[in-house]
């Protein structure tokens, strides 16, 4: 009755401005990390507490969220995720100490954890025929992001301004973090605008607002003031948790998802979250580390022949430090060049899942995906040149990281609205604890054991694979779950 228009394709763009947001946010600590580890003196050991600060953040916070979501509402919990995020960002941007920047990132990362909420946010202002096809372009969102990034890193960091008094230095870098916390707190107002989702209205027994919400949706998609055609809704209003007190009805929330008729869904969706973002992180994190050591093995290794990846890995030599010589904060060109190819390589399976959808389904793509990334990621242990590692890392990237965004694209098809938000965010905080764990095993086993990351990772893909089949199908008006539907 509300029609499908002009307020559909504006709320997509506007939590597809959102995910580029959080994709400037979780992925721009890769450009300052370089840039600021002179300012902040920063040892190996630093830069991996800063580069695991934002995740700690996201894990802390991805549980508390869903509760909120689902209690408070999406609506609210994305304009306090995204003023948190960008808050935190900007004051990160200013700090002289590197204690301080650390405690900014991970309050940052505690915001920008509520985000998944957006696919929430999304899919319960769409009816069957739209919910796949929208749901399924928020991955070019992310691409999207992901290729402005590096633009809006080349633009500013390698500029040589420097604002220095006895209370603060700011530079180049300082401002690309400012300018990558802007969309957070943009967006934030523009969603201060738009209505609460009728669904998650409708679960609170709020029959008058979610009336007030689909006139507002009606009369965006009509273009003209004529009435909405209900006046009313008569439906059994679901428990309102939000009278519990905040940890009471946070343990409340998960106990009912765990032992609902869900509960097998929530088990295997939270075992596809930790598998393929653990195998996610372990390797793209990786990656610019493999480049410079493939880099440094072609240019000053004396062996003709050429050898497999482990081979040279282990083969990299960091030269003794040397005292008094001067930091170096430079970042080479080919840095932003080669991570611009890896996001450029996503478009093709951006375009091609949203074109396809309806007619395949979500549960085929993310399963095509996982088995890509799976085969790319074996392969890696086979090649020989950067040439091979830029290819290998773009095919891996485009595939994983769609396969990661159908798994929140599937969460939120398959639990029913007032389960929601908590899955979909317990889902999160799995892919986060995994990526800590990826980080921890790359660590570990890079230098004398690279064949171990490489086989935890495909094998984990594969086992995130095979677990999508037993989901049940999404884009059914209707799902069977233990013979109630």
């Amino acid at each position: 009755m509300v029609g499908f228009g002009y307020f559909h394709y504006y709320i997509l763009f506007l939590c597809g401005s959102l995910y580029i947001a959080v994709a400037f946010s979780v992925t721009s600590v890769s450009f300052i990390i370089p840039s600021a580890q002179c300012d902040f003196q920063m040892t190996s050991s630093h830069k991996g507490l800063l580069n695991g600060a934002m995740m700690i953040g996201m894990l802390m916070g991805s549980f508390i969220w869903g509760y909120v979501a689902d209690t408070k509402g999406r609506r609210f919990t994305l304009i306090i995720c995204m003023l948190m995020d960008g808050f935190f960002n900007i004051l990160s941007s200013v700090s002289q100490v590197y204690s301080i920047f650390i405690f900014c990132r991970l309050l940052s990362g505690f915001g920008v954890s509520g985000s998944t909420t957006l696919f929430s946010y999304l899919v319960e202002f769409l009816n069957i025929k739209y919910r796949e096809k929208f749901l399924s372009w928020m991955e070019m969102f992310w691409t999207s992001g992901i290729i402005l990034l590096p633009c809006i890193a080349w633009l500013i960091i390698p500029q040589t301004f420097r604002i220095e008094n006895e209370y603060i230095l700011f530079k180049s870098w300082n401002l690309f973090v400012i300018v990558c916390s802007l969309p957070s707190i943009i967006l934030a107002f523009l969603i201060m605008k738009m209505p609460e989702s009728p669904k998650f209205l409708l679960t609170q027994g709020k029959h008058k607002e979610t009336i007030n919400c689909l006139k507002f949706v009606h009369r965006w998609n009509s273009n003209s003031n004529d009435k909405f055609p209900v006046t009313s809704i008569i439906m059994p209003s679901s428990n309102d948790k939000s009278n519990n007190g905040f940890f009471e009805g946070l343990y409340e929330s998960t106990i009912e998802l765990f032992t609902s008729k869900f509960k097998i869904i929530a088990i295997v969706t939270c075992i596809i979250h930790f598998c393929a973002t653990t195998s996610y992180y372990m390797l793209i994190l990786w990656f610019p580390e493999l480049m410079n050591r493939f880099r440094w093995y072609e240019t000053y290794s004396n062996i003709q022949n050429k050898t497999t990846m482990c081979e040279i890995v282990s083969m990299y030599v960091v030269e003794p430090e040397v005292k008094d010589v001067k930091c170096d904060d430079h970042i080479d060109h080919s840095v932003y060049m080669n991570i611009m190819i890896i996001g450029v390589a996503c478009i093709p399976t951006s375009l091609v899942v949203p074109l396809f959808i309806n007619k395949l389904g979500l549960r085929f793509f993310t399963v095509l995906s996982f088995f890509g990334s799976s085969i790319s990621a074996a392969w890696l242990y086979f090649i020989t040149s950067s040439m091979e590692n830029i290819i290998l890392s773009s095919i891996f990237e485009a595939f994983s990281s769609i396969g990661i965004s159908l798994t929140y694209c599937i969460t939120v098809e398959l639990f029913p609205t007032e389960y929601r938000g908590m899955a979909a965010s317990i889902g999160t905080m799995f892919g986060k604890i995994g990526a800590l764990l990826g980080n921890i095993l790359i660590g570990i086993f890079i230098d004398a054991h690279c064949i171990v990351p490489i086989f935890v990772s495909s094998s984990f893909l594969i086992i995130s694979a095979f677990l999508v089949f037993t989901l049940p199908k999404t884009g059914r008006t209707n799902i069977v779950i233990d013979g109630v539907i």
